[in-house]
């Protein structure tokens, strides 16, 4: 065969457009009585959980699948996923897309559960909305946003590379971390640790417990407002700079401050920062 040929036909294989895809969809409602568990987890697709009705799961799942190399036609795939979903119900335990890989499938998930259900959440690349459920939240991306509201409890937040928006209600715990990409919390009163590998944190709340926020590359903004606490800040190139009233201890270093803004009196809040300002507002 004609190498110049082969190397068109392999070409015209290869491209996306001629994949052939195909979609379908799962629809399901579960039973549930009291404070619900829900477990999620997709390879690549997005997961959006809203509240709904007390005492019922309502889940749907928008599948999609292309082309593979060994395991059947995307029809196939798609129908073995719509007839099977991946669902696994124990009293209020609820497990989905647990202990599941299809090949080249793809499964977004809309979700209404109760208020007040815990939800684990995690996504191999996709966004994660989680909203209104004033319950606690475990939520990780491997590449995707992360956006959630009036969490509770312990919140644990995770994306590989993009930014998380998050608004707490009566966090008692947060921990929250990306590799690449910003971070913005609300609401914030507990103990926190975030950390970002490269990107800006902005943080609003009334620290009641010791923080800590840490960013390789990338600005520390803290709305902090008539809070009282120790200040312990660093950056390896950039200015530290307070609104509050701060008391400076020991040696005046411009890359280094510990202090007491408004009085002190308070939790410790430490701040690093490779390259880029603290800003105290």
């Amino acid at each position: 065969m004609n190498l110049r040929f082969a190397a068109a036909a392999l070409a015209l294989v290869l491209t996306p457009a001629a994949l052939f895809a195909a979609e379908g969809a799962f629809d399901r409602t579960l039973h549930v009585t009291g404070p619900a568990t829900l477990n999620v987890s997709t390879g690549s697709g997005y997961i959006h959980i809203t509240p709904g009705p007390d005492g019922s799961v309502h889940i749907i799942g928008h599948v999609h699948a292309s082309n593979g190399w060994f395991s059947g036609s995307p029809e196939q795939r798609t129908h073995q996923v719509t007839d099977h979903p991946p669902i696994e119900q124990t009293d209020n335990d609820i497990d989905i897309g647990k202990h599941t890989h299809y090949e080249n499938v793809s499964i977004d998930y809309v979700i209404t559960a109760p208020r007040g259900t815990t939800v684990s959440a995690a996504a191999g690349s996709g966004d994660i909305n989680v909203s209104n459920l004033g319950a606690p939240l475990r939520a990780e991306t491997g590449s995707g946003t992360i956006e959630a509201n009036d969490l509770t409890g312990n919140v644990a937040l995770n994306a590989g590379s993009g930014t998380i928006h998050a608004m707490m209600d009566k966090a008692e715990h947060v921990r929250v971390g990306t590799g690449s990409g910003n971070i913005h919390l609300s609401g914030v009163t507990s103990k926190l640790y975030a950390e970002a590998g490269s990107g800006d944190i902005e943080i609003s709340g009334n620290p009641s417990a010791d923080w800590k926020v840490v960013t390789g590359s990338g600005n520390v903004t803290l709305n902090t407002g008539n809070s009282r606490y120790s200040l312990d800040a660093s950056t390896g190139s950039g200015n530290i700079h307070s609104d509050p009233p701060l008391t400076v201890h020991g040696n005046t270093n411009p890359f280094h401050v510990t202090g007491d803004i408004n009085g002190g009196g308070g939790p410790t809040v430490r701040v690093q920062t490779g390259s880029g300002g603290v800003r105290i507002h």
